[in-house]
């Protein structure tokens, strides 16, 4: 999150808009030896930009550690490095860039590496 941000009026609408979830599951429930590395105590972060078309990932089903992309119904397993399960998007949902433990993120920071989002032809890819 932003520094700051609890003290804007409209803090829950700025917190809506960032562009990388993170969340904490139980260590029992993932399933990828990489994300339990990763992650710190269950604490995992994922971009929140769908790898299909750019939508706002933003909708989770605690039941199933589910991420769904509204736009397209695009589903990735939280669990299991945020890999497709259901929907048009064919890539998993990048992690956060490392960066060596900097601002209390246990070895990663905000931005995410280059290359990753959606494949568009404006952006030189087909």
């Amino acid at each position: 999150m932003p520094e700051g941000i609890d003290k804007v009026p409209d803090r829950l609408e700025q917190r809506a808009k960032a562009a990388v979830l993170l969340m904490r599951l139980d260590p029992a429930d993932i399933k990828s030896q990489k994300e339990l590395a990763w992650g710190y105590e269950g604490i995992v972060a994922y971009s929140k930009i769908c790898t299909h078309v750019g939508c706002p990932v933003g909708l989770y089903e605690q039941q199933t550690h589910h991420l769904l992309c509204p736009c397209h119904q695009s589903t990735f397993d939280v669990t299991d490095d945020c890999k497709v399960i259901f929907g048009p998007a064919h890539r998993n949902l990048p992690q956060p860039g490392d960066h060596g433990g900097r601002r209390g993120l246990p070895g990663r920071q905000a931005a995410l590496p280059r290359g990753r989002g959606p494949r568009l032809p404006e952006r030189g890819h087909r």
